[in-house]
């Protein structure tokens, strides 16, 4: 009899995740991907002039050379004319920060922000194939330092904004533009931490905040035909942690054991060798619902059915470093000092170890979970820097539908689903001004373009750079 019933509850099963799969598929009817065309404006020309300026910020202010922060602004003021007549120019937002106000028709409602940041990452000339500073076109792309993170958003907005405002029309509603200079330091609190006080202090509320995000991503998954456009509802925390050990010094031909380095190196072993426990947060299950309803069937009966395949999927994203990330707060060392001779046993050695933390986790738990993992005495476990993870918020409105509806008619062939972002924007620093803030950037890559990101010879394409500029300027102009 048992026998029978095994196979019996296996076809019932298998019946309810097929039934629930069809019933909650939608079906979208997509058209052809959408082809960029031109707007009059040179986006590209004016883009390529912003790469030229090296605007680098570094987490000390003082090493920051401000002259090219300078000579950006100037750029900006020459190349949008109408839109700096609407440029805010209190004191309190900061000499190389920018804040534009464009009052909309409709004053009743509260208005939108647009933020994106004018800093870069560093560049090592010797490993570009083009200068990064140079902005150099070729063969379809803008090479350069910040060509994608993120100039690519600050040009593209404010065309958008002179492109309305030469055919002297108001947006619907009011929009606010800020454009921070040290998102790229993190700790600095030159840029949006002075803009986003001064929000405050002006009472203003946002009905949704758009930063830079997750693209468009084409070829991502594995059997998708469609782009799939990943829009961050949240962000992970960060948290560095300073672990030390100190033992007898002495010198290496006499050495006593344990060392405070093979003491640590232990410490650190047993972190990379244990990680902590898998968890799938609200924005990674709406982002499995969005891909199972209008993914491939069998993905469908995946994503759609976490009652049953939670643990499965879990298990398959444990093995992929990104999809890793997304369902565990991550802890990897970084950096590690001892002696800096090769004959001296050092008294002291530290590690400095990194951790990205889930929405839901704090410092205190990711400590425990630490202090646990290495079990010993010997190590002593520091906080330093903290930022807890960000709000998650909400979907379920009117704002992330409208802009959902933008990016779909920009990118006519993707799918939209909220999703979990792994690094850290300025965005979380106006969260106490809304409880819409979303991180998107309008363009369409694959893979190998994304991770040239802060590597040498990020570039940008020519159809991306118009992409852009229409996506802005179809979300300012009906919001």
């Amino acid at each position: 009899m048992l026998f029978l019933f095994f196979p019996i509850f296996l076809l019932v099963i298998l019946a309810v995740v097929v039934f629930r799969t069809i019933a909650m598929r939608t079906h979208t009817k997509r058209t052809a991907t959408h082809t960029a065309s031109k707007t009059g404006i040179e986006e590209e020309t004016i883009l390529a002039e912003a790469v030229m300026c090296r605007t680098v910020s570094h987490a000390d202010p003082n090493l920051t050379d401000w002259n090219e922060f300078s000579r950006l602004l100037a750029l900006l003021e020459t190349s949008f004319p109408l839109c700096s007549k609407h440029k805010i120019t209190d004191k309190a937002i900061g000499p190389y920060n920018l804040v534009y106000c464009f009052t909309g028709e409709d004053k009743s409602r509260e208005p939108a922000l647009l933020t994106a940041h004018l800093d870069v990452v560093g560049a090592n000339e010797q490993e570009w194939t083009h200068p990064p500073f140079d902005g150099v076109i070729e063969e379809g792309f803008l090479y350069g330092r910040g060509s994608f993170d993120c100039k690519l958003q600050v040009i593209s907005i404010l065309s958008a904004f002179e492109h309305i405002l030469k055919t002297e029309k108001h947006p619907k509603h009011t929009w606010y533009v800020a454009f921070g200079c040290d998102e790229e330091s993190n700790s600095s609190k030159e840029g949006a931490v002075r803009i986003a006080r001064y929000f405050q202090e002006q009472a203003l509320h946002f009905s949704f905040v758009l930063d830079e995000g997750g693209v468009v991503s084409q070829k991502y998954i594995k059997g998708f035909e469609q782009s799939i456009a990943v829009v961050g509802v949240a962000e992970k925390g960060y948290l560095d942690l300073e672990l030390t050990v100190e033992r007898t010094a002495g010198h290496s031909s006499t050495p006593a054991f344990p060392t405070a380095l093979g003491t640590l190196s232990q410490a650190i072993h047993k972190l990379e060798n244990k990680q902590m426990p898998a968890k799938l947060t609200p924005p990674v299950k709406q982002m499995l619902t969005n891909l199972g309803k209008e993914g491939p069937f069998a993905y469908s009966m995946l994503f759609l059915n976490l009652w049953l395949t939670a643990g499965l999927l879990k298990f398959v994203f444990s093995k992929q470093a990104t999809l890793n990330a997304a369902i565990r707060s991550t802890i990897v060392p970084t950096v590690i000092s001892a002696s800096d001779k090769s004959n001296v046993i050092a008294k002291k050695a530290t590690a400095i170890v990194n951790c990205r933390l889930l929405p839901g986790d704090t410092q205190e738990s990711i400590l425990s979970w630490v202090t646990r993992t290495i079990a010993s005495d010997s190590v002593r476990v520091k906080p330093m820097h903290c930022t807890p993870p960000s709000h998650i918020s909400k979907t379920d409105g009117e704002a992330f539908s409208y802009l959902s509806e933008t990016i779909k008619m920009t990118f006519p062939d993707s799918i939209v689903t909220p999703y979990l972002m792994m690094g850290a924007t300025d965005a979380r620093k106006y969260q106490n001004l809304s409880d819409y803030i979303y991180r998107f950037t309008p363009a369409r890559m694959d893979r190998s373009e994304v991770d040239r990101m802060h590597a040498p010879d990020e570039r940008i394409s020519l159809e991306n750079i118009s992409l852009a500029q229409q996506f802005y300027t179809q979300l300012i102009t009906y919001w």
